[in-house]
């Protein structure tokens, strides 16, 4: 019987782990541990970069004080020398003086931020815009336009010419609810002298921009806006349209807003969009509205029947 229990006692397993096995044992935890730790480091920083707003940049102009400082209200005076120190400045007043003195100096200095780069800047019919590097034209072509089209054109040409060749360009044309797309077709085109000549020529070949019928400019706006332009310059003599291209003001501005949506994070539009509303007012001010929800007021125009000649 002893000797029956010692085999038995023979063949049971060994529970001791060696000291090697705790080691490996103790290296797999660590570098599991690691690894959880840079990822974690990993995934933070993603987040953080993804989720922080683009920046606002504004030109300064006069100092920004958010309290004044305390003066003195007679001079300081060191009593072993004699000297007495004048009274120092009023900072409140200094700046005052800064933006006149700024607009008198015979060689006045423009805070680099207050610049207007002339390679962003653009002009349509009159109306100005900044800070636009890539631009799309989007242009009436209904009936109405049939005898002043070619007025529009010649002020089409001449913002073309006027851009920077660092800037690029597109150019659409609305007629019923058709998009007639000047080639290359769903893309921008640096703004050289070639790409300007080549678009010209086919605007003013003889059937392929010829003014007719009503019009809703909805498709064309949303092709634009799709090529992701600094701006859109809107020009439409009857941006409603009529008859069964006719569409709401309310209904346009909803349709704008879900393709052009203000960005949570800093309160702007993607596109800005500036109108040029053409020979006849519109009651319900849709151009106006338009430009104001989509960029500012200043981004608006009304060019009467009286300023254009046929």
């Amino acid at each position: 019987m002893h000797t029956a229990m010692n085999s038995q006692n023979t063949n049971e397993p060994k529970r001791t782990l060696s000291t090697t096995s705790i080691v490996a044992w103790v290296i797999s935890i660590g570098v599991h541990v690691g690894l959880g730790a840079l990822a974690f480091l990993i995934t933070w920083t993603v987040i953080q970069t993804v989720d922080d707003p683009p920046p606002i940049i504004t030109a300064t102009w006069h100092d920004q004080l958010e309290q004044p400082m305390a003066l003195p209200s007679e001079p300081f005076e060191i009593a072993e020398s004699g000297f007495t120190l004048p009274p120092l400045p009023d900072p409140r007043e200094r700046a005052v003086q800064d933006g006149l003195a700024l607009l008198t100096s015979p060689t006045p200095t423009i805070p680099q931020l207050a610049r207007r780069d002339k390679a962003e800047e653009a002009a349509f019919m009159g109306l100005e815009a900044v800070s636009a590097k890539n631009i799309v034209y989007v242009v009436d072509a209904s009936g109405s336009m049939l005898l002043h089209l070619s007025t529009v054109v010649k002020g089409l040409e001449q913002s073309l010419l006027d851009l920077n060749t660092k800037q690029s360009f597109a150019i659409l044309f609305f007629q019923k609810d058709h998009v007639i797309a000047v080639p290359p077709v769903n893309r921008l085109v640096a703004a050289n002298r070639k790409n300007i000549t080549k678009a010209m020529e086919w605007i003013q070949s003889s059937d392929n921009v010829v003014p007719t019928g009503r019009s809703n400019p909805t498709n064309a706006i949303a092709l634009a806006i799709r090529m992701k332009p600094d701006l859109v310059y809107l020009l439409s003599e009857n941006i409603r349209g009529a008859g069964q291209y006719e569409v709401s003001p309310e209904q346009l501005l909803s349709s704008l807003d879900a393709m052009n949506p203000v960005d949570s994070r800093n309160g702007r539009r993607r596109v800005r969009i500036n109108c040029i509303e053409f020979l006849t007012p519109d009651p319900a001010n849709t151009m106006r509205r338009i430009a104001e929800d989509h960029g500012g007021i200043d981004g608006y125009t009304f060019i009467d029947r009286s300023k254009v000649s046929r």
